[in-house]
């Protein structure tokens, strides 16, 4: 297998439906419309746990692959030294969406989980985010990946 390098996953979905690319890792949220309609198809989920948008395909770790079961997230930023207050208005905006039974209703649909109020907080964002730079940090070290 040869690695490309793509642009996001929007030109890798586009070289996967054009037969350039044989393979991709794409969003099971993206992907899974095309999955469900026979255009693409899918072989395992990367997460924990089932998609919910397709019950059907199997966990990485189902099919032996253990060092794949990564949960996914969506998080959002603002820039280092945006001051407190602004942060906390964002959070509350935030937090305010994520309770809406419309945004609710769409996030289901789509086979997306919301993180329970408590991990919505900036400090259990931080959290997370220093958990994910460590887990990757550490994978980049292990394998001697370098930038080129």
């Amino acid at each position: 297998m040869t690695q490309v390098p793509y642009r996001g996953a929007g030109p890798a979905l586009n070289d996967l439906l054009a037969g350039v690319a044989d393979l991709s890792s794409i969003s099971a949220v993206m992907a899974g419309p095309l999955v469900k309609a026979g255009k693409i198809k899918g072989y395992a989920i990367i997460g924990r746990a089932r998609f919910a948008g397709l019950p059907d395909l199997p966990t990485m770790g189902e099919v032996g692959y253990k060092k794949l079961d990564l949960d996914f997230w969506h998080m959002l930023l603002a820039p280092a030294g945006t001051p407190g207050p602004i942060v906390e208005r964002l959070n509350v905006a935030l937090r305010h969406a994520l309770a809406d039974a419309k945004v609710r209703k769409v996030f289901e649909e789509r086979g997306m989980d919301v993180f329970a109020p408590e991990e919505q907080t900036p400090q259990a964002a931080r959290a997370l985010l220093t958990r994910e730079v460590k887990l990757w940090g550490d994978v980049i070290r292990a394998n001697n990946i370098a930038a080129h």
